[in-house]
């Protein structure tokens, strides 16, 4: 009798052990089910310089005795390697360097300031795409994009997105075969920009005498928007959009330093979409860096005009006066 108790007893044991297993199972995947999804974000693992004026310097190590090795600009960045200290390691375009968390923004903390910075881009996932005129499939083709191509957006509406081509020239694309996310611009490597400041004159003489401040920075920052504005035209266009920052920057009516004038809102629109970013890591050529140089000593070929447009799109009888240079109309209102 005691031996079928205890057999009793322990297949009770068993039976209860058993229930609470899969009671404790259901509790468990109904907990599961009812507890939020969290999505990865395109914006993880990704740090983005927070500056507007000069760059932010990439460096060896984590402090500010390690060699500059690069220099993020503007919405410059790109993936978190380590962090260490108030410093972050971060892999931008080919180098590696550590930069300082102050100066950063991190992960979902880039999102509201993505479009201001310039960070969202299309790239193309389709063989061939045409990017139109206007968001119609009706509307004439500006040209035909092929897969992997990429272009600064600028607006998403209605199943179309709005990229920017060149520095005066906006089209539109199918936004169905476009991948559509953050590509923080390249850092630019120090030594090169360095180098191309130097091979460009002026680099190792005693310090030139400018009509308005700039630092080595500036200068390759207004180089890269020359280079924007006025592409593989001629030294007299480059020279032509190189005089108008200056003659900006002199007037303060859009703030005091060359990096006030180039982000200033509005003003030059490649500056806040992305496109200068890709005129910066790419390096402006010699002859763009020889017009910067030579309008800051105060040569000028167009007067004292502030304002310029493409000349395709100039409305010239609305002027008071104006100038054409290469592909650029400068005027005064």
């Amino acid at each position: 009798m005691r031996k079928l108790q205890n057999l009793i007893s322990d297949f009770s044991k068993k039976f209860l052990l058993k229930a609470a297993a899969a009671a404790s199972v259901l509790f468990l995947s109904t907990a599961l089910l009812t507890l939020p999804s969290f999505a990865a974000s395109a914006y993880d693992n990704l740090a983005v310089a927070n500056v507007t004026s000069e760059p932010l310097n990439m460096r060896t190590k984590p402090s500010t005795d390690g060699e500059i090795v690069g220099k993020c600009y503007r919405g410059a960045g790109g993936t978190v390697l380590e962090k260490k200290d108030g410093w972050t390691k971060v892999r931008s375009g080919k180098i590696e360097g550590w930069m300082c968390d102050k100066y950063l923004l991190f992960g979902t903390d880039i999102e509201p300031l993505a479009k201001e910075l310039g960070l969202l881009s299309a790239k193309i996932t389709a063989t061939t795409l045409n990017v139109r005129e206007i968001p119609s499939t009706d509307s004439a083709i500006l040209k035909q994009a092929a897969e992997g191509d990429s272009f600064p957006v600028l607006s998403e509406s209605d199943g179309w997105t709005k990229v920017q081509l060149s520095a005066d020239t906006n089209g539109y694309i199918s936004s169905k075969y476009a991948s559509i996310g953050p590509v923080p611009a390249a850092a630019v490597d120090a030594k090169e920009e360095s180098a191309a400041l130097s091979a460009s004159g002026n680099g190792t003489s005693a310090a030139p005498s400018y009509v308005i401040s700039a630092t080595e920075d500036e200068i390759y920052l207004m180089a890269a928007c020359v280079a924007m504005e006025a592409g593989d035209d001629s030294y007299e266009d480059k020279l032509a959009v190189a005089s108008c920052i200056v003659n900006r920057v002199k007037s303060g009516k859009w703030g005091k330093t060359i990096s006030d004038v180039i982000y200033a809102d509005g003003q030059f629109p490649g500056a806040s979409s992305g496109l200068l970013d890709k005129y910066l890591a790419k390096g402006p050529s010699k002859s763009c860096i020889k017009a910067t140089k030579d309008a800051l000593l105060g040569s000028n070929n167009i007067g004292d005009y502030l304002y310029f447009k493409s000349a395709k799109h100039a409305s010239t009888g609305s002027y008071s006066s104006y100038k054409i240079v290469g592909g650029n109309c400068f005027y005064k209102k």
